[in-house]
């Protein structure tokens, strides 16, 4: 009796032991498999012919016209103060309620210099 006993603890040792070596088997070969990818590669990107609008109400036929009009706007040193202008106008309009940090930093600097 004892011997059978031990016997079935051994068998179901070895059972238990090749149960788990088999679950943890198949797991990795889950994380091998390789999941869908649903980025797009480089080659099927095409460069689109639509206009491209800017957020300043600006239509450019094409982003290559867009950026040499940025590169433009950098090269020259009052461009990019123009285009700043235009953005802060712009952000003004659409959020008529929200305070600019730089125009609250301006009033207190005059409040605490008194020149109001």
């Amino acid at each position: 009796m004892q011997r059978m006993f031990s016997a079935l603890m051994a068998a179901s040792r070895h059972i238990l032991f090749v149960g788990l070596i088999s679950v943890i088997s198949l797991t990795g070969l889950w994380a091998i498999v390789p999941q869908p990818a649903y980025a797009t590669t480089t080659a099927s990107q095409k460069p689109s012919e639509e206009a491209v609008i800017s957020p300043d109400g600006e239509s450019y036929a094409t982003r290559e016209e867009a950026y040499e009009k940025a590169i433009q706007a950098a090269n020259d040193p009052k461009g990019l103060e123009k285009e700043y202008e235009k953005d802060l106008k712009i952000y003004k309009e659409e959020n008529p309620d929200k305070t600019n940090i730089v125009e609250e930093a301006k009033d207190v600097i005059e409040k605490v210099t008194g020149k109001n």
